[in-house]
């Protein structure tokens, strides 16, 4: 099996044989024949490419068959993924000479540096549109918005069902609002009339880069709800977009149906375990309020996994410490890829730090540096806190209550009942800079959604249709050592 990699890891060698591998396709014609399919698929009422549904779907199809063929040069080639959340610069090393090249020049844009520039002669773009007619790369990097944040992803991963009607991208689903950050990147990349706006977008190698992340996203989404619909709609949907829908252009078995599956397709993320494979050192046994384990993330890309029982229900704490920046997920009970929650800061400096409350079972922990290059050693432990004080309730419709995150990585759990279905708003209100995180029904574990700054100033609101149950809200402040007051209100 493939394993896309990310971008930052990549040795120098896979780099030169991936450039190798995309300036082979160009040269025999098949990279402008991917080029041409997009650009029909967006000028076309009738494909089923943006905007809708098959949006995830499509985009994954088109993405394989790009790898496929450039497989066929270089077997060892897979599409690596751009993460836009971590290198956020326009001197990322993405932008290096060594691989995408780097930004356009003044007043032409054009890029003139690195394997795709037009001074090269090994970079015509033949199939162009109206609004990016040069023949040349054009690149405007980091105009004219900012590329979405961590945060915007995580929130947009909590949000279920895949979509919903109607069929467009104001449809609260995670598709539409997974597009509609996908949308900000393309600009950003390449500013008005560059060439990775409009259809002819993958005229910049770095649109595959780009739907690579955004598809490792849609995985991330299927193992977070593994109890939802992959995708939506079975039937009833627009043409070309249900779910045995034929894909133009391929048609006959390209369905989005074919492709739920990523792991079927052929390839996986560096992100995911390796099927057949063993973490590095194996899976490491914890055990609850023994001291920390010191170990050490001893390779670029390396993940460690630990494993831990919870004998019986209670409110534990799992924390790393030590100079190395590192992310901490967390999945179970009794299921290595059912996630319950994940951690970047809110320990001790750069520690991931989770408190929450578990059911008894098996639980299991994925640790990686923040940064995919870095190494670094640290330490981990599984603690079992003492009762937690109770949980206050907000009244639905009711005054907003006070709230005081009164010191560093503190966080506030609330509850409130949804008597009937319906449309809720939780919301915070003051000048502390909140974030907010919706759990249920009936579940403190279930994530639903987050939010940052979607209230007035820096205050945090989620608007979700509830059904009716138990839902918990967990406050914490967005700097990790962030402190003060807050209101919060829940109204349907």
């Amino acid at each position: 099996m493939g394993v896309r990699k990310n971008q930052a890891t990549l040795t120098a060698s896979e780099k030169a044989r991936y450039i190798a591998a995309v300036r082979q396709l160009k040269a025999n014609g098949d990279y402008d024949r991917y080029v041409a399919q997009h650009r029909e698929a967006m000028q076309s009422p009738m494909m089923p490419a943006h905007m809708m549904p098959a949006f995830l779907t499509w985009h994954r199809e088109y993405l394989r068959r790009f790898e496929i063929d450039l497989q066929s040069i270089d077997p060892s080639v897979t599409v690596p993924y751009w993460d836009w959340t971590a290198d956020r610069l326009p001197n990322a090393s993405l932008w290096a000479p060594d691989f995408m090249g780097g930004d356009g020049e003044p007043g032409s844009r054009r890029v003139i540096t690195g394997p795709f520039a037009f001074s090269t002669d090994q970079w015509t773009l033949t199939v162009t549109s109206p609004d990016a007619p040069d023949p040349a790369l054009r690149r405007t990097l980091g105009q004219p918005f900012g590329l979405p944040t961590a945060s915007q992803v995580n929130a947009a991963l909590g949000i279920v069902p895949y979509d919903s009607p109607p069929w467009m991208r104001s449809s609260p689903g995670f598709r539409s609002r997974l597009e509609g950050l996908h949308n900000v990147v393309h600009p950003w990349v390449g500013g008005p009339n560059g060439s990775m706006g409009g259809p002819t977008s993958p005229n910049d190698p770095v649109f595959f880069l780009h739907h690579a992340f955004i598809d490792r996203l849609w995985a991330q989404w299927q193992t977070l709800h593994p109890d939802r619909a992959f995708y939506l709609p079975t039937v009833g949907g627009p043409q070309g977009h249900n779910l045995n829908d034929p894909m133009s252009p391929w048609g006959g078995s390209a369905t989005p149906a074919s492709v739920i599956n990523h792991r079927a397709l052929g390839y996986s993320y560096d992100t995911e375990p390796v099927d057949g494979e063993e973490p590095v050192g194996g899976i490491v046994d914890l055990t609850v309020g023994a001291p920390p384990v010191q170990t050490s993330i001893g390779r670029a890309g390396e993940v460690d996994i630990y494993r831990f029982p919870v004998p019986a229900a209670g409110n534990y704490r799992i924390e790393t410490q030590g100079p190395t920046d590192v992310l901490m997920s967390l999945f179970g009970p009794n299921s290595p890829t059912a996630l319950v929650t994940e951690d970047d800061d809110s320990g001790q400096d750069r520690n991931a730090r989770i408190v929450t409350r578990l059911t008894a079972g098996a639980y299991f922990l994925r640790i990686r540096h923040y940064q995919p290059s870095s190494t670094g050693s640290y330490g981990i432990l599984v603690a079992r806190e003492a009762a937690a004080p109770p949980i206050r309730e907000i009244p639905v419709n009711g005054p907003a209550i006070q709230g005081n995150i009164e010191a560093a990585n503190e966080s506030d759990l609330y509850t409130f009942s949804a008597g009937v279905t319906g449309i809720y708003t939780i919301a915070t209100q003051g000048n502390t800079d909140t974030f907010l995180s919706l759990f249920g029904p009936n579940s403190q574990n279930r994530l639903i959604l987050q939010d940052d700054d979607s209230g007035p100033g820096f205050n945090s609101r989620i608007v979700a249709d509830l059904a009716a149950g138990a839902y918990f809200v967990r406050v914490l402040h967005y700097e990790a050592r962030g402190t003060g007051l807050y209101r919060l209100s829940v109204r349907r």
